[in-house]
């Protein structure tokens, strides 16, 4: 057998075996964790609630120091922004970290591929031509921006979903409101409300459907329903969903209806998008202004200086 053959195909394989190992490692499951899992499927039309186990904050140990924070705060200001994300799996953490480590080893390894492929001469022509106009500092900076990149990414990727979650809680909290509002004067419970509406509003948003739902799941465990909501608040991080807990947990505490604080809170929420609406309206002719500004004043110095600067050229060039 060839020996640049057998070089080619043991590089293969052992590029297979480690996503094979990292897909392994990802794809493992905690047994009850999906036991109840699969029991939760039934619950609702939504996706079924992913916080239900909440793993210990456990330290790494072994190779995981290398990537997982053995601070206990940032491992749990990490699992809330995954929260806060929509990745409420009991390892998430460990997941988030060991994607990052795998997007920044893509680069290196398909460099060294293609290396090797090349050194080997089983490479296809326009591939070893286009590697022949790199030289050894380019390809290398050119793999190091890319490993960065790898890195990195995930983390901006997840500020970002993190603002459309929050952008699209935001969009659909008022409306889940207001069900629940004349769900409860309608004569159901506060939790039943709550059930119901996460059910209806799934179509429309599904954010809100999975913490609904997720929230009720947890009470039906027996938890304690103050700590759930205040979980759920955390998770979706939203000032209006901040509120409405306070209001709901006040309301329970001092054995006042909620129907009617719910309608309290409405009112306040519907005045607060009002002036969020005019403070917008009321920004717009300040920011044209500037933008204005920075098309028209170009203009407006080139006509009123441009037959200046022409006449005094004239009369310094004779």
């Amino acid at each position: 057998m060839d020996t640049r053959f057998l070089f080619v195909l043991v590089l293969i394989g052992s590029v297979g075996f480690l996503f094979a190992a990292l897909w392994m490692t990802l794809a493992r499951r905690d047994p009850v964790a999906e036991r109840l899992r699969r029991v939760a499927d039934g619950y609702g039309p939504a996706r079924a609630p992913k916080g239900l186990i909440k793993q210990q904050d456990i330290v790494p140990e072994g190779m995981l120091k290398a990537l997982i924070p053995e601070k206990r705060a940032e491992r749990t200001q990490i699992r809330l922004q995954l929260a806060r994300a929509g990745f409420d799996g009991p390892n998430a953490v460990r997941n988030f970290f060991l994607f990052r480590l795998a997007a920044a080893g893509i680069a290196p390894a398909v460099a060294i591929a293609l290396l090797a492929a090349r050194e080997t001469g089983v490479a296809p022509g326009a591939v070893t031509a286009w590697m022949a106009g790199f030289d050894p500092m380019t390809a290398v900076r050119n793999v190091a921006v890319l490993v960065g990149a790898g890195f990195w990414g995930p983390t901006v990727w997840l500020n970002s979903r993190i603002k459309a979650r929050k952008a699209v809680i935001e969009q659909g909290f008022p409306n889940a409101l207001d069900l629940l509002q004349i769900s409860s004067e309608a004569g159901l419970g506060f939790d039943a409300a709550m059930t119901r509406v996460g059910h209806v509003i799934a179509p429309v948003c599904p954010a809100i459907a999975e913490e609904f739902l997720s929230c009720q799941a947890e009470i039906l465990a027996s938890r304690d329903r103050a700590q759930a909501l205040s979980d759920m608040a955390e998770r979706m991080g939203v000032d209006e969903v901040q509120g409405f807990v306070q209001v709901i947990n006040q309301s329970m505490e001092y054995g006042t209806s909620v129907g009617k604080a719910l309608n309290a809170y409405a009112v306040e929420m519907r005045d607060a998008r009002e002036m969020k609406a005019i403070e917008k309206a009321n920004k717009l002719p300040v920011q044209m202004s500037a933008v204005m500004a920075t098309l028209m004043l170009p203009a407006l110095f080139l006509i009123t200086l441009g037959p200046t600067a022409i006449k005094y050229m004239d009369a310094f060039g004779k």
